[in-house]
C-alpha cells in the first residue's frame, strides 16, 4: 500500500470512529433526558462508546493495511485517546488531572483497537 492511500485512510478512519462515538454519545444523551438513569449507566455508555469506536477503528485499519493488525489497532486506539485528551486538556485550560480514569480510559482505548485490528479479516492480494 502506498504511504499516500495509508496516510489517507488512517485519518478517515480516525473521523470516523469520532463520528461513531459523537451518534452513541447522543444516543446515550437521549436515552439520559427520556428516562431516570443513574451515574453507572452515563460511564457505562461513554465507555461503551470507547470500546465500539476503538473496535471498529481497530478493525477497518487492521483491513487496509493488512500486515500487524494488532499493532495498527493500537496505534488508532493511541491516537483516539491522545484526541481526547489533547481536547480536554484545551477545554480545562490545562487542568486534566491524571487519575484511575484517564489511565483507564488510555488501557480501554489501547486494547479495543488491538483486539478490533485482530479481529480484521486477513485481505488476499
Amino acid at each position: 500500500m502506498k504511504k499516500e492511500n495509508g496516510a489517507m485512510a488512517f485519518l478517515m478512519i480516525l473521523g470516523g470512529m469520532f463520528l461513531v462515538s459523537f451518534f452513541l454519545l447522543l444516543i446515550f444523551s437521549g436515552v439520559m433526558l427520556k428516562g431516570n438513569v443513574g451515574s453507572g449507566f452515563i460511564s457505562g455508555g461513554v465507555i461503551a462508546a470507547y470500546v465500539i469506536s476503538c473496535l471498529a477503528g481497530g478493525f477497518c485499519m487492521g483491513q487496509v493495511m493488512g500486515k500487524h493488525k494488532f499493532l495498527w489497532g493500537i496505534v488508532m486506539g493511541l491516537c483516539y485517546f491522545s484526541v481526547l485528551f489533547l481536547v480536554g486538556h484545551l477545554c480545562f485550560q490545562g487542568e486534566v488531572a491524571m487519575n484511575l480514569q484517564v489511565v483507564s480510559s488510555f488501557f480501554i482505548c489501547i486494547v479495543s483497537g488491538m483486539l478490533g485490528g485482530m479481529f480484521a479479516p486477513r485481505v488476499r492480494k
